[in-house]
């Protein structure tokens, strides 16, 4: 920031005084997380290529190690062990609930308050799943938006199978 000049109390701009510095740090390639997040801007190896940087994904699923009996050094080449600070790293899993459509329904029912604007936010949202390849995943995407509106859904799909009809092979 400018010398003199300090942030004030708004919790949309703090975030962004974290937030614009630590995308810095990751598009510049620093190996903090090194292999979860990768290929930053500077990064001129391959480093695990176009392999996905998350678990779960179905294109190529996460192949994890089995877990090794005694204490050789093949057993820690596979694993290390944490520090303990404050507590231990533990799993989490999220999943989507009904709660997390709550608010996308009420702000798809205000943006339909006015002609012709749901239809221009489904043009908008064709115009980037068209470019999805696999089907499966365009069909996730469709029971996403579905959880919104079905409605939605429905619009969204003939939409986006008619422009991927339309644009041929």
């Amino acid at each position: 920031m400018v010398p003199g000049i300090a942030a004030s109390a708004d919790p949309v701009l703090q975030a962004r005084l974290f937030a614009y510095p630590n995308a810095a740090r990751y598009r510049l390639g620093v190996q903090v997380y090194c292999p979860l997040q990768r290929d930053g801007a500077m990064r001129f190896d391959e480093n695990y290529g176009s392999n996905p940087n998350y678990v779960g994904s179905s294109i190529k699923p996460t192949r994890f190690y089995q877990e090794q009996k005694g204490g050789g050094a093949s057993a820690l080449a596979l694993h290390t062990e944490h520090e303990k600070w404050v507590g231990e790293v533990s799993a989490y899993t999220s999943e989507i609930t009904d709660d997390d459509f709550v608010q996308p329904a009420a702000l798809w029912d205000i943006v339909g308050r006015e002609a012709g604007h749901q239809d221009r936010v489904i043009e908008n949202l064709v115009g980037s799943i068209k470019g999805v390849t696999y089907p499966e995943f365009r069909k996730a995407v469709y029971s996403l938006f579905g959880r919104v509106n079905h409605d939605l859904w429905s619009k969204l799909e003939q939409r986006t199978e008619a422009a991927i009809k339309a644009a041929g092979p």
